[in-house]
């Protein structure tokens, strides 16, 4: 039974024994731990990421693929990014196991393409992968998973349409500011301003929630707000009702009907006249059949922002990652 597959938190251990908490990490890292008996054995670092120069067609530098388990290749995958320390890595994890399949450190669609395809006939497994809307990652699905399906994830989608609402908070916000009088000595007018940023204020983040979040005094103080300005009002009730599209429970539909509620959003959007929602609306489009994917495939990448923040909690339990390699084996033997 190897040690480091469990999430030891090493304050907790050496405290427990009385131990300084580097003299434990100490013992664990060199003796304790399978880590130097793997790195001997070659079982840590078993894949090596070649990169060519496309001029001179050398290989320049080798990039170890710290976790690569063809096994953890299934029907429901996702592919993340998520930053270690200074260093932004790519992990494709396993929807249905909650288990990391690949992990590689690089955001370059190249680099990271070219590991999955180490994959090799696995990657016919895959019937559903889900991404954010970079570009890197939507390219990366398309040369690889090309016998799956490629939902753009919920959350990320939705987190773009209430940036737009933000956007609005914030304008009204600015325009608030700029007609208060430039004397030190507040007039009535610029009270009744102050009062109306306060109340912009105090409803910022329910503005991203649905009505029934809301208590009674938070209901109170936004419908206070949206009767004093209309447009913001407006603004939520098209995030709202963009939200009720995404329902779960439009995946009962046809696809077809599916698309004629969106068709109707976007004239909402266009009657509505709110410059902020243009390019969300112009966003939405461009990646509409991925978005749709969702009620077919019910996908998102929750499961794989769960992973992350598991990550955190295991760096910041297990001494950080000052040792970086040992962390990330840590990682890999544990995820």
């Amino acid at each position: 039974m190897k040690i480091e597959q469990y999430p030891v938190k090493i304050s907790t251990v050496a405290r427990l024994f009385n131990i300084k908490p580097k003299t434990l990490y100490y013992w664990y890292r060199n003796y304790l731990s399978n880590y130097k008996e793997d790195i001997e054995n070659k079982k840590w670092h078993p894949k090596q990421l070649e990169i060519i120069d496309k001029d001179t067609e050398e290989i320049t530098k080798g990039k170890p693929l710290y976790v690569f388990k063809p096994d953890q290749i299934g029907e429901n995958m996702s592919i993340d990014d998520k930053v270690i320390g200074h260093e932004v890595f790519t992990i494709l994890s396993n929807n249905d196991t909650n288990k990391i399949a690949m992990m590689i450190e690089s955001c370059k669609s190249e680099e990271i393409s070219e590991a999955i395809s180490l994959f090799g006939s696995n990657l016919q497994k895959v019937r559903s992968i889900s991404c954010d809307m970079s570009a890197g990652y939507l390219k990366v699905c398309n040369n690889q998973f090309t016998e799956a399906k490629i939902v753009i994830d919920k959350f990320h989608v939705m987190q773009y349409v209430y940036d737009a609402v933000m956007n609005v908070q914030s304008r009204i916000k600015k325009e608030l500011l700029s007609q208060l009088s430039k004397s030190k000595t507040k007039n009535e007018e610029d009270k009744i301003i102050l009062a109306k940023l306060d109340l912009l204020k105090h409803c910022r983040h329910k503005l991203t929630q649905s009505i029934d979040k809301w208590t009674q005094s938070n209901q109170e103080i936004i419908n206070q707000v949206f009767e004093n300005h209309h447009e913001l009002k407006i603004a939520y009730n098209l995030a709202q009702s963009f939200k009720q599209w995404y329902s779960i429970k439009n995946m009962l539909n046809q696809k077809i009907e599916n698309i004629n509620e969106l068709d109707k959003w976007y004239l909402n959007v266009k009657n509505s006249n709110i410059q902020e929602f243009i390019p969300v609306v112009k966003l939405i489009r461009k990646h509409e059949n991925e978005i749709i994917n969702y009620f077919i495939c019910a996908h998102t990448n929750a499961k794989a922002e769960r992973i992350n923040g598991n990550i955190n909690r295991f760096i910041s339990n297990n001494y950080g990652i000052r040792d970086k390699d040992f962390a990330l084996y840590r990682i890999a033997q544990y995820f």
